[in-house]
């Protein structure tokens, strides 16, 4: 009788070992499938930072589109700091060849009445020197550009004059150490005096200023002003020196670009 009970303990116990051996082969694949779970939502984590960078990135992009440019900035801080009365301030906009982000300018003198810029490259190299002053009245601004005329207009009448041709207004002196050109383009005196020794051609220079001059005229709001172009002694350095009158305040453009370049530096003011 003992021999019954004994094979009922065997199979009851080796019955009860199946079954834990199917349940801890059941409950091991759920553990398979939240791991895995947790590896999908890693792999979702970069899925989604790749999407949301362009947004991140375009953003600056939008931003530094409506910004001002360096150039921009630097006028309008310019601006900002000349005690001028603001309606009377006028300063270049263009510089031809230079890209704008690479112009400086520094204010030299500042004051009510007057100012003084002077603009270069970010290296350094000069670009132009820009002023104005305003006088007591229209009559003293007006003497102050009749000054500056003085000694730059040739004498149609004096010797060795001859009127300058090629179609165009003016007349030109050509001693033996010095050329004189001088000619009205409405009320805009244009004067050119260089070394008579020097390989520059006056006569080429001229016509491209006059050729300039008819497509882009002069600031019109102009009572008049000055052209004054020099070309040192063999040499093709050349300093250009404009000054004009609005009302009661001259203004002027001095550089040592090429004078048509000059003359877009300075319808370039606003």
């Amino acid at each position: 009788m003992k021999k019954p009970r004994l094979m009922y303990f065997l199979s009851g116990t080796l019955l009860a070992a199946f079954l834990f051996g199917c349940t801890s082969e059941k409950e091991t694949p759920q553990a398979s499938n939240a791991q895995g779970a947790s590896i999908e939502d890693e792999d979702d984590l970069p899925e989604k930072d790749v999407e949301e960078e362009p947004s991140t990135q375009s953003e600056p992009q939008r931003e530094n589109m409506s910004s001002p440019t360096p150039s921009e900035q630097d006028a309008e801080k310019i601006r900002q700091e000349l005690l001028m009365d603001d309606k009377w301030i006028k300063l270049p906009s263009h510089f031809p060849g230079q890209q704008d982000s690479q112009i400086q300018g520094s204010v030299a003198s500042n004051n009510s009445a007057t100012y003084s810029i002077q603009y270069h490259t970010s290296t350094g190299e000069p670009l132009a020197h820009v002023t104005a002053a305003q006088y007591m009245d229209v009559q003293e601004a007006a003497s102050e550009i009749e000054d500056f005329q003085e000694g730059k207009t040739v004498n149609p009448d004096g010797p060795g004059v001859e009127p300058f041709g090629h179609g165009l207004p003016g007349h030109a002196k050509n001693g033996a150490d010095q050329y004189h050109y001088s000619g009205k383009q409405n009320q805009w005196l244009v004067s050119l005096s260089s070394s008579s020794s020097t390989n520059l051609d006056q006569t080429a220079v001229i016509r491209q200023i006059a050729e300039y001059l008819k497509r882009q005229p002069l600031p019109a709001s102009a009572e008049q002003g000055v052209v004054d172009i020099y070309y040192a002694p063999s040499s093709e350095d050349v300093t250009v020196d404009i000054r004009w009158q609005e009302g009661k305040t001259v203004y002027a453009v001095r550089t040592s670009q090429p004078p048509v370049e000059t003359l877009q530096i300075a319808n370039s003011m606003k």
